[in-house]
């Protein structure tokens, strides 16, 4: 029996941010297993999340969301003579770019209205969602359930800029949805942007060091 499996991008994004929403809900009642979920829900709304970005870069021209132009000028040189019917096909180790640069395409190449807030929680997001991935995260019960509190914020926030550039997409979250009023959770916000801002005077001073280090 064949069976063929056709997923857009915002079928995706939708499926990976509904997916984080479930999570989220079940932890209100969970026991154990609180860090495997929480986890689960990170990484599940971060990847809606990137998804949904190079759908919005795509929408607006689709080069955006590679990260090497040349090679994806001869992917589509290829893609047209051969009749294949997108890029990957043609050149299927093409690199799409990451999402902290996806972001700043969206904001500064097409001008799309993001806010610092906005930026802030997902640069947030895909920092524990990298913690996660790649190197290892202690947190204590009430840091997890502010990383909880703080998944909810990003979750609605996303969806609230999403659904402004993506038509089909309200209908695909249908009633996942926590309805959050952002105003409400403005230390949660600061909270971030400290995080961030610290993270950012790490890296510099990091570099600082590399540069003399290597004079």
């Amino acid at each position: 029996m064949k069976v063929m499996i056709r997923m857009g991008l915002a079928e995706n994004g939708a499926d990976s941010f509904k997916a984080a929403y479930l999570i989220m809900e079940k932890i209100e009642t969970l026991e154990d297993g609180l860090a495997h979920n929480i986890k689960d829900a990170v990484i599940s709304l971060n990847h809606g999340i990137e998804i949904l970005f190079k759908l919005v870069l795509k929408n607006y021209d689709e080069y955006l969301i590679f990260a090497d132009l040349d090679k994806y000028m001869s992917a589509k040189k290829i893609m047209i003579t051969k009749g294949y019917p997108n890029v990957l096909e043609a050149n299927p180790s093409l690199k799409t770019v990451t999402l902290n640069e996806a972001v700043k395409r969206a904001k500064y190449l097409c001008n799309y209205d993001i806010s610092d807030d906005f930026e802030t929680v997902v640069q947030y997001l895909n920092k524990i969602r990298n913690q996660f991935m790649h190197f290892e995260i202690s947190l204590s019960d009430d840091e997890m359930q502010e990383l909880l509190l703080k998944l909810k914020i990003g979750y609605e926030m996303s969806y609230d800029f999403f659904v402004v550039y993506i038509d089909e997409l309200r209908d695909l979250f249908e009633d996942a949805r926590y309805e959050i009023t952002i105003d409400d959770y403005s230390n949660e916000l600061a909270e971030m942007h400290r995080s961030m801002m610290e993270d950012d005077a790490y890296e510099e001073y990091r570099e600082s060091e590399l540069d003399y280090f290597w004079k």
